[in-house]
């Protein structure tokens, strides 16, 4: 499911972003940062969140037109806890009612690896609403001009383009008809709670993208010296964890299993780290309860990548995760509804 933002769209998020900047009650500062943030960064900021918000509003508004979904535009006190879903009011048979669902709408990257909520947040919402009536769905903006760089696609200069059209926002991509919000998935409260692993203030964050692909039969990797062979494998195997970096390999994770096919691992070692390589001689599925299926190609090598994500991947929140790679492996088992049948829940019944 997916929303094509308008003009007028840019324009209201625009406005609240910088209503919000021009609030006295509103602290300058980064919420994590704790650096002060000027007038662009707040834009930058604010204007992606509210298009993702509002662009997910108006795809159940376009699922179930005799709804109108309100979103919360006020400039809350900076003490004020906002715990309210951000779908905040709905309007029906010309009357503005409390939603029946509690919606958290998450504005992520497509290459995120993780879907969920922090652990005290989900506590918060499970008070507030029934499990089975919370869901949390996630959506990123795609622009449709594939031709553009990554600096052409910003939002702030495609609005500033539009409203202005001065010659020296030319490079910027156009706005009529170009920029989708894209409905990700969407994960309900109970699969969240029956699905999800639980990671600890100070654990780790880990990759969940754990083959990849890093280059054909005959390139460097595994035909060189310094690669030791260790083991063969076949169909039922099982694969064995390893620490690559100085942090430990993810415990969390159940058993890495070759399904079928045909494959050798390899390791190489430096100072630093050390990696270790698959060699698919056939075509292969590897599988793990956690992050879904792995298919690898006869004759292609995939770095076997246990390591955790970022810089500093020490998490500073208690989270509730599922792997997002592994949300249509879940959907497949019969353990997570498919994204649009939850969204139409959502549309049908909020």
């Amino acid at each position: 499911m997916r929303y094509t933002l308008t003009a007028d769209d840019f324009k209201v998020a625009f406005d609240f972003a910088l209503k919000y900047h021009l609030e006295p009650k509103k602290s300058s500062q980064g919420r994590t940062s704790g650096v002060s943030r000027g007038l662009g960064e707040v834009l930058d900021s604010f204007l992606r969140g509210k298009l993702v918000e509002m662009g997910v509003s108006k795809a159940l508004e376009i699922l179930n037109p005799s709804k109108k979904c309100k979103l919360d535009f006020d400039i809350k006190d900076a003490s004020e806890i906002n715990d309210e879903p951000d779908i905040f009011k709905v309007v029906e048979s010309g009357a503005s009612r409390d939603p029946k669902c509690f919606i958290e709408i998450k504005h992520i990257a497509i290459d995120d690896r993780w879907a969920g909520l922090h652990t005290e947040q989900f506590e918060t919402i499970k008070r507030k609403s029934n499990i089975e009536n919370i869901f949390i769905v996630g959506a990123y903006i795609e622009n449709k001009q594939k031709e553009l760089n990554k600096k052409q696609t910003d939002l702030l200069g495609i609005y500033l383009k539009d409203k202005f059209d001065r010659a020296y926002f030319s490079d910027f991509g156009d706005l009529d008809g170009n920029i989708d919000i894209v409905i990700d998935y969407v994960i309900s409260g109970s699969e969240l709670e029956n699905n999800g692993i639980s990671f600890s203030k100070g654990s780790l964050m880990y990759e969940t993208d754990i083959f990849q692909f890093a280059g054909p039969l005959g390139s460097k990797y595994v035909k060189a010296g310094n690669f030791q062979s260790l083991v063969r494998l076949n169909n039922g195997s099982e694969l064995e964890k390893y620490k690559v970096t100085q942090y430990p390999e993810p415990q969390f994770l159940g058993p890495i299993k070759l399904i079928s096919g045909d494959i050798e691992v390899f390791e190489k070692i430096n100072d630093k780290s050390t990696k270790r390589f698959i060699l698919a001689y056939s075509n292969s599925v590897i599988e793990n309860s956690d992050l879904g299926r792995f298919n690898l190609e006869a004759g292609k090598v995939y770095f076997y990548n246990l390591a955790t994500l970022g810089r500093n991947p020490i998490l500073n929140r208690n989270n509730v995760w599922i792997a997002k790679r592994a949300i249509p492996y879940l959907q497949e088992a019969g353990k997570l509804k498919s994204t649009d049948e939850n969204f139409k829940t959502v549309a049908d019944n909020i």
